[in-house]
């Protein structure tokens, strides 16, 4: 019997190519082998009411065309695709190909890593991407979905860059020396560790460093549920096995011992990476001291790496981060960088901390680096040596006015939300709130909105409002969680009004978004109402979202395939 006439293997087949699911969790999703359904998923073709497709080398594109046509499986033999190509009469209006007498030219063959191929463009950026098409052609859109820091780069900083624009030289893999010092003395202060400069390596943003190690280092990749929508999606294609670690909202999000505990118990001497992110992307939840340390005990003990994630810890709305470092020295990197507490997102810099019990994989990791990206850009470097001045009066203030705007911003926002009876938690760090929508889960199925990616699609369309569904950070779409990014405001603006802002009651904090953040106002308005009676629409087509637990969402293509219908 053949494997792709086995109904399981078919619906996982039908996972991946149409609706954008992950090939592993597919495979054990159905109950199909890996290696099985990669190959018949890499064989798939979509045939054209004319014309014959060379299934093996076709894009991903190729698999996401129009529904008329016919999805199926076909495995021609060499035997006889040489015959059918030897019995092809060559195109008129195309060239002869020199190499090939008899078969016309169409450029290169289409053979795209089949790791890569079931990969959609990242959520944020591609919603931002849609919101600014939207803006362009006239349209009101609050751009709640991409986690850009409103504030601008701090003025001390953007003048070393302007007085580095000549630096043109090649800098050592791991970064500028000096910078690398001026980290490691921050650090050192911040984290209470005697960092050396030898324990950090600078690259072009955390997010491509994260990529080098999971390339580097071979082991599973954990990650708490929910967790930033790039971690799931490097793993795919660094083909690295990834789990979920199953968090609950009751706990703000953290992840309990005992969960990671019955995960390892299973294969202790299996190599791991857990990923930590406090304060969290998506929920603005952080992690206690207490609770860290639970963790830690666990990581210990199965001797796991963990990669804390702290990009977010300049923006504790409290000042008081904590990082699990200190529990767990021997065996923790410290990921950071300037894209969120700097507001220096499009510079692309970040950096990572290494202990010394860990300079074998950093070595190996600027192998790597040295045959990628080189090195971050120069003058990039040079200007960030001032974020990391010590005792600098214009950051400490800086930074202290973006921690309380965005605390009272977080508060309002959680607040609103509360009132409407959408379930969330209060941030208590960076940008980002995760409500879930269940309790209006009757309203919104009589409206035909089941899944998160159906709310979010409806909600830009009826109000402008783009927000991102929750299963692009692993949970199910049918749990109705979405994250909102509180940062549509002018962050210059609301730098200056804070200074003189010395009521901090609930109805002074209204009035301070009203008048710094009114998009927000706006946008938050808009989601009340809608949310208590969507509207009834046939403008959009069906959803081709599954209305099941997904690795790596479709989101762009969903939200693409609705844009002309977007008003």
């Amino acid at each position: 019997m053949r494997s792709d006439a086995d109904p399981n293997m078919r619906e996982a087949i039908e996972a991946v190519t149409q609706r954008g699911m992950a090939i592993r969790e597919a495979a054990r999703r159905y109950g199909v082998p890996r290696t099985t359904l990669q190959r018949k998923v890499q064989r798939v073709e979509v045939k054209p009411t004319h014309a014959t497709t060379d299934v093996k080398h076709e894009d991903a594109t190729s698999a996401t065309g129009d529904a008329s046509q016919v999805m199926t499986i076909a495995v021609p033999s060499r035997k006889r695709r040489a015959e059918e190509m030897a019995q092809s009469p060559p195109s008129p209006q195309s060239p002869q190909s020199p190499l090939t007498p008899g078969l016309a030219s169409k450029g290169p063959r289409k053979a795209i890593n089949g790791k890569v191929r079931m990969l959609c463009h990242s959520a944020g950026s591609a919603l931002d991407e849609l919101s600014n098409e939207l803006i362009m052609e006239g349209k009101s859109v609050f751009k709640l979905g991409l986690g850009q820091s409103p504030f601008p780069v701090p003025q001390c900083i953007v003048d070393e860059l302007r007085a580095n624009a000549h630096q043109r030289d090649y800098l050592p893999v791991a970064g500028l020396p000096e910078l690398r010092e001026d980290i490691a003395r921050w650090a050192a202060r911040a984290l209470s560790l005697p960092y050396t400069r030898e324990d950090v390596l600078v690259g072009p943003g955390t997010k491509e460093l994260l990529f080098v190690l999971q390339t580097v280092y071979y082991g599973d990749l954990l990650l708490p549920n929910p967790s930033c929508t790039s971690y799931a999606p490097q793993a795919n294609i660094a083909g690295r096995n990834m789990f979920w670690l199953p968090t609950y909202a009751e706990d703000r999000w953290v992840l309990q011992p005992q969960v990671l505990e019955d995960h390892c118990a299973k294969d202790p001497e299996a190599p791991r990476i857990l990923i930590l992110n406090s304060p969290s992307n998506p929920t603005g939840c952080v992690y206690s001291e207490a609770e860290l340390q639970a963790v830690a005990e666990v990581a210990r003990k199965y001797r796991m790496l963990i990669i804390s994630d702290e990009i977010y810890s300049e923006l504790h709305h409290s000042s008081q981060h904590c990082s699990v470092s200190k529990f767990y020295p021997e065996g923790t990197i410290v990921s950071g960088g300037l894209s969120k507490w700097c507001g220096a997102g499009g510079w692309r810099i970040g950096f990572w901390l290494f202990p010394s019990s860990l300079d074998w994989l950093k070595k190996s990791m600027l192998v790597m680096a040295s045959e990628t990206y080189t090195s971050v850009a120069s003058p990039i470097q040079h200007a960030a040596r001032r974020a990391f001045q010590l005792d600098c009066i214009e950051l400490d203030a800086y930074k202290g006015k973006c921690c309380k705007i965005l605390k009272i911003i977080g508060q309002w926002c959680y607040y609103q939300l509360q009132k409407i009876c959408v379930d969330v938690q209060e941030p208590d760090g960076g940008f980002y709130l995760f409500p879930s929508f269940a309790r209006h889960r009757k309203v919104l199925n009589e409206r035909g909105i089941i899944t998160d990616y159906e709310l979010c699609q409806r909600l830009l369309h009826d109000t402008g409002v783009a927000i991102l569904p929750g299963s692009v950070f692993g949970r199910d779409p049918r749990e109705l969680y979405a994250r909102i990014a509180f940062v549509d405001f002018k962050g210059d603006i609301a730098l200056y009004l804070i200074e003189s802002m010395d009521d901090f009651s609930l109805d002074a904090i209204s009035g301070f978004v009203q008048s710094v953040c009114p998009n927000l106002d706006i946008a938050m308005r808009k989601l009340a109402v809608w949310i208590a009676n969507p509207p009834m629409t046939s403008a959009l087509p069906k959803s081709p979202i599954p209305p099941e637990p997904v690795v790596i969402s479709p989101l762009a293509s969903s939200l693409v395939k609705s844009g002309d219908d977007l008003n």
